[in-house]
This record gives structure tokens, C-alpha cells and sequence, in this order.
């Protein structure tokens, strides 16, 4: 934002507080919030910090959220609530942040409260890997410009969101299940803000695209929203699900790291941790990384044994061919998605001498697959290695392969296998693809470790076109990223108003399973549908066991390589 357009704002926001802040009614208590503005001082009623779930602290810990208890007295609801306890390693931050009573929900809506006429709603789901990130870094400026109301909330991270036993004494996923408890305070309360609770779309980035394609299969959503849009991950990618024997193993790593015992079973182990503070807890993330920040995202989705509590009960692939997700759906990734784990080994000559030197040894660490036997494992990553590389080394002049390789595994390939999955089901909704290819000189790979931004789109670069997210990585819009994200906001608000993306039919819905339509985005004015994504590249991890959907099923014999 330019200074004078933050003069504008700041000013027009300042002519707003001087009046009655604003207030709303909504059944879970009356609320009185505060003004603020748009990029062009659009004037926005904001409410933050409304707690939607019972702190889960003492005995809440590791407990699906319990609803907030009413209130009757007006709340102040004008700053945020405290983030969930972390440390953003993705951002280079070296200490914990945060409190284990963090489930809050914050609600922006334009101009006024009260409309004769519901505007959509629109729920972000944050990203951050499960362990990191908080929902008040998205702040409305930009999207508001538009009739919608903004819905932002935190939710439980790293183990004290996600960590399982993987036999139900610690069932797992409260991260997610606090994002069902905020959904269903939204449905219960969002009319008192203006908004149509039977227009509601959830979106989310990296782990929020995650989140937001479990929450399209999972039982316990079902109803609370109408649309999903996920950007840059899907249920599938290999950091959004852990089986329960996997997700065991952590558990034990992390009992080992506090001094808990694991041989005495689970009922120990959680008395033990019960026992633990938070901070503790979530300090054990440096001890389960075995390489660099690898594997990453130790703690995600898994799966629980049956029952009417259950997030997810089975492998999301399963999952996903028997209950495909009954709403519009709009999934995507943007061009060079790898850069947020090639960005920190280029940068470091450490890492990408060993990388070049150990990769078949390094390489299941990274990719998630220590489980398959190590004969398989050199198969695979011999074969890797040969298709992204050839015969050429781990270095700076292959930092693009490197790049091409992790977006294609973590996130391009498995997004796509979700596309085919759910085309070849019964699933009568329509999905949405979509390729973002446009180059910022506002990246977050400078964030990431890279010393330049400017070349490529970044996992994470289309944030920036949504939000300002000014204290992630200060720096200004140019005219294209205004013109560009002017168009990623039209197409993300006239999806949440009318369940497809463009009113003129130009953003095509997939037809063909194998080779997907998409829309290709390089720059605003330039879009165009295309087909068939790398189809060569796709191709080749289909072929791999280290594919997403290969948890599934039984481990491979070398034979089957």
C-alpha cells in the first residue's frame, strides 16, 4: 500500500472510531468491536478475539472442544485473542510463541452490521504446517473492498492439535475438530453479523488447503459450509496425513523428549503428558527433526479408530473415493511450489553438499517414506534422482530442478490425484483447477532463505495477493500484483456467491479425470484454459510407491519397481 493510500485509510478509519464502535447481538453474547478500514478506507466493523470453544487446558488437553459458555454482560471484542502455541520455523523464528488457550474467532464486515440483504461468508482457514501460523495475520484490507463477510479463527497446533496415539486413547486431529467447532459457531451466529450462513465458503493455503479438503470429507463438517476453495495443498499431499502407526511413532518421540515413558502403553503416556506443560510439549519439535527441518510437518491428520467422534476414520484417499466432497470445489497450486523446502537447502552449503552426496540416504526422511525397506527405498530415490537431475549434481545450477521435484511431490501431483480421484467417484459437484504462474517481486522464497525474489511463484506468493500480511514480509504491491489479485479476489468472491468462479462461464469445470482442464494464470488479462498439467511428470509419481495414495495399500516388493 502506498503511503498516501495509508493516509487515506488511516484517516477514514480515524473518522470512524470517533463514532460509537460498532456492536452486534449474536446468540453467543452481545459484542462490541471496533472500526477499521480497506486499502481504499472502505470503513469495516471488526470483531475480534471471540472465544468459540472452551480453553483446552488442564483436563481439555488432547479433548475434541467443548462450544464456549454464552455470556450475557457486552464483550469487548477489539484485539485479537492470543495465537495457539508455536514456533515458525518456516519464518526463522527461534522461540516458542503463544498460548494453549487460543481458540478464537474474529469476524470482519463491511461498512455495517446489519443489511436488510445476507452477504456471503467467507471462513479462512491459516496455513502453517499444522504447527505454526495465526488467523489474525489476514486481515481484511483487501478482500472487504468486496460484499463478503470474513471469517478468521485459530486452532490448535503441532501436538497439542494433532498429536495420536494411534489407538484412540489420545485420538488425534483436535486441530481439526476446533476448525468443526468454528464452523459450527459461524453457522450459529453469523447472521447477527450480516452474513448468510447458508452461503458459506471455506478457504485456505498450504495447510489451510490441507485442512479445508479434509473438511470436505470428513462426517463431522458436513453442513456447515457450502463451498471450498484450497490453494496449494489437498488432503492427499504427503504432509496432510499420517497413518496411526506413523502417527504413534511421533508420539513416542515426543514422550521421549519430555521423559514419559512408552512402554507402558498409552493410558501412561497421556497421564504422563497431562502432566507436562505446553510449552514443554510443543519445545519437542527440535528433537523429531532428522535433517534440516525434515520430515516436515511431524504432527497432521490421521486417521481414528471408527465412531460418531471421528474426524476421518480411514486413509483420505479411501475416503475421498467413498464420500467425495458434495460442494463446489475449487483446487490449485502456483508454479514453483517447492520453493518453500529447496529455498533453505540451496541457500545452505552444508545441506546441499549432503543432499548431492547422501540422496537416497536423505531422501526418505524428506519424502516420508523410512517405513518401506531400504532396497525399495534406494529404487525409488535412484529413480528420482535420475529423472530431476540426470547425471548433474545437487547444486546451484540445478536449484530449479530441485524446486520442480519438491512441487511436484509435495504438492502438484497430489492435488491432482485428488482431482482424478474424485472424477472417476460418484461425485456430482463440480471441481475447479486452477495454475497460478505470476512472477512477484514480492516472494516469500526471500522469506524462505533465497536471495531474491522475482523469478519465481512461491508457495505462498498468492497470500500476498489477498492479504497484506505486512509483518511477514513488509513491502508494497505493485500496479500487476494489485491487477492480479484483483482478479484472484473476483474469482474467490464470485465463487462464494454463486458456487462457480467466473460469470461468464470462461473458468471451466474438470471433465476428464487424467488429463484435468485448468485455467492457466501468468498475469491479470492473460488467463487461459488449458489441459493435461505436465502430464510426463505426473506420470512419473503415479508410477512411484511414494505416491500420496500409496499409504492406502500394502508396501511394494522391488519387483513392482
Amino acid at each position: 500500500m502506498s503511503p498516501a493510500a495509508l493516509l487515506v485509510a488511516a484517516l477514514l478509519a480515524a473518522a470512524a472510531s470517533a463514532s460509537a464502535p460498532p456492536e452486534a447481538q449474536p446468540p453467543a453474547g452481545p459484542l462490541r468491536g471496533k472500526w477499521t478500514a480497506t486499502t481504499s478506507g472502505r470503513p469495516i466493523a471488526a470483531f475480534e478475539g471471540i472465544p468459540y470453544a472452551a480453553p483446552p487446558v488442564g483436563p481439555l488437553r488432547f479433548q475434541s472442544p467443548v462450544a464456549a459458555a454464552p455470556w450475557s454482560e457486552v464483550r469487548v471484542a477489539d484485539r485479537p485473542g492470543s495465537m495457539c502455541l508455536q514456533r515458525n520455523i518456516f519464518l526463522k523464528v527461534a522461540h516458542l510463541e503463544g498460548s494453549e488457550d487460543c481458540l478464537f474467532i474474529n469476524v470482519y464486515a463491511p461498512e455495517t452490521v446489519s443489511r436488510a440483504q445476507p452477504l456471503p461468508v467467507l471462513a479462512w482457514v491459516h496455513g502453517g504446517g499444522f504447527f505454526a501460523g495465526v488467523s489474525h495475520e489476514y486481515g481484511p484490507e483487501f478482500l472487504l473492498e468486496r460484499d463478503v463477510i470474513l471469517v478468521t479463527f485459530n486452532y490448535r497446533l503441532g501436538p497439542l492439535g494433532f498429536l495420536s496415539t494411534g489407538d484412540g486413547v489420545i485420538a488425534g486431529n483436535f486441530g481439526m475438530k476446533d476448525q468443526v467447532q468454528a464452523l459450527r459457531w459461524v453457522r450459529e451466529n453469523i447472521r447477527a453479523f450480516g452474513g448468510d450462513a447458508d452461503k458459506v465458503t471455506i478457504f485456505g493455503e498450504s495447510a489451510g488447503a490441507g485442512s479445508v479438503h479434509h473438511l470436505t470429507i470428513s462426517p463431522l463438517a458436513k453442513g456447515l459450509f457450502h463451498g471450498a476453495i484450497a490453494m496449494s495443498g489437498s488432503a492427499l499431499s504427503p504432509w496432510a496425513f499420517r497413518p496411526p502407526r506413523v502417527a504413534a511413532e511421533f508420539a513416542a518421540k515426543v514422550a521421549v523428549a519430555v521423559g514419559c515413558p512408552t512402554d507402558s502403553g498409552s493410558e501412561a503416556l497421556r497421564e504422563c503428558l497431562m502432566g507436562k506443560s505446553a510449552e514443554d510439549i510443543i519445545s519437542t519439535d527440535l528433537a523429531l527433526y532428522e535433517w534440516g527441518a525434515h520430515p516436515m510437518c511431524p504432527f497432521t491428520v490421521t486417521a481414528e479408530p471408527a465412531g460418531p467422534g471421528a474426524f476421518l476414520d480411514r486413509h483420505p484417499a479411501a475416503a475421498l473415493a467413498a464420500t467425495p466432497p458434495s460442494v463446489p470445489l475449487v483446487m490449485g497450486f502456483v508454479s514453483h511450489e517447492g520453493c518453500v523446502a529447496a529455498a533453505p537447502i540451496i541457500t545452505d552449503p552444508k545441506l546441499q553438499k549432503e543432499l548431492d552426496e547422501k540422496f537416497v540416504d536423505i531422501a526418505p526422511i524428506i519424502f516420508h517414506s523410512k517405513n518401506l525397506d531400504k532396497s525399495i527405498n534406494n529404487a525409488i530415490f535412484n529413480k528420482i534422482r535420475k529423472f530431476y537431475f540426470n547425471d548433474s549434481a545437487i547444486d546451484q545450477t540445478t536449484k530449479w530442478d530441485l524446486t520442480k521435484m519438491f512441487s511436484d511431490h509435495f504438492f502438484i501431483c497430489s492435488i491432482l490425484e485428488s482431482v482424478k480421484i474424485q472424477k472417476q467417484s460418484s461425485a456430482t459437484s463440480p471441481v475447479y483447477l486452477y495454475d497460478l504462474a505470476y512472477l512477484s517481486k514480492r516472494s516469500f522464497a526471500v522469506a524462505f532463505g533465497a536471495e531474491e525474489a522475482g523469478s519465481a511463484m512461491c508457495h505462498g506468493d498468492d497470500l500476498l495477493l489477498m492479504f497484506p500480511l505486512q509483518s511477514m514480509l513488509p513491502g508494497e504491491q505493485s500496479a500487476a500484483d494489485k491487477a492480479i489479485g484483483k482478479e484472484l479476489i473476483d474469482a474467490i468472491v464470485t465463487f462464494a456467491s454463486t458456487g462457480v468462479p467466473t460469470r461468464d462461464g470462461s473458468w471451466r469445470p474438470v471433465q476428464n479425470a487424467l488429463q484435468p482442464e485448468y485455467i492457466h494464470l501468468p498475469e491479470a488479462g492473460k488467463s487461459s484454459m488449458r489441459s493435461g498439467y505436465e502430464p510426463e511428470r505426473v506420470a512419473f509419481w503415479r508410477d512411484l510407491p511414494v505416491n500420496l495414495a500409496f499409504a492406502a495399500s500394502d508396501p511394494p516388493t522391488r519387483d513392482e519397481l
